[in-house]
């Protein structure tokens, strides 16, 4: 923000007490609208809610042998395409 700008800008003790108490009487409407809905719902008959069971997993199973067989997994960069073994190191600079 430009410095002068902001001198020009004078903001007096009667502006920044005018600006609280508009925030204040937003927050007590937000709050007075939330409170009045909540009243209102519990005002009207509770809808029987529908009962969902879930299955629960009581245990665990290894995905699959095969895999174990296979070359193992490297971690790798996510914009590396080719294997770690054919890259050539970049110098790279973070700021």
């Amino acid at each position: 923000m430009n410095r002068q700008r902001a001198a020009h800008l004078h903001l007096s003790p009667a502006h920044i007490q005018q600006g609280m108490f508009a925030v204040l009487a937003l927050l007590i409407t937000l709050i007075s609208g939330q409170q009045f809905l909540r009243w209102e719902q519990s005002q009207q008959p509770e809808a029987p809610r529908p009962l969902i069971s879930h299955p629960t997993q009581t245990h665990f199973s290894a995905v699959s042998s095969g895999q174990a067989d296979s070359t193992p997994m490297r971690m790798m960069d996510v914009d590396q395409a080719r294997p770690v073994g054919e890259i050539r190191h970049q110098e790279r600079w973070v700021f």
